[in-house]
Parts: structure tokens; sequence; C-alpha cells
């Protein structure tokens, strides 16, 4: 049986993960590194 598996995808603009939506109106969320550590650990 094939493993399903979620691959996260971070969208980072000057070095910090955003979130927006087409990237207009876009919130800096956290370091790269600190949510790849999170993914990896979960």
């Amino acid at each position: 049986m094939i493993t399903k598996r979620i691959i996260p995808c971070l969208d980072v603009r000057n070095g910090t993960v955003v979130k927006g939506t087409n990237f207009k109106d876009l919130n800096e969320i956290s370091s790269p590194v600190e949510l790849a550590e999170y993914y990896s650990s979960h």
C-alpha cells in the first residue's frame, strides 16, 4: 500500500514566510527554519 504524504509549500519573501492571496496583502508569519522544524517533527 502506498503511503500518502503531505508536502508543505512555504511562500518566502525577504527571508520570512508570508501568507496572502495571490501575493497581495501579505502577512509575515514566521521564520522558514522554525516552520520546517515544526513540519519535520509532526
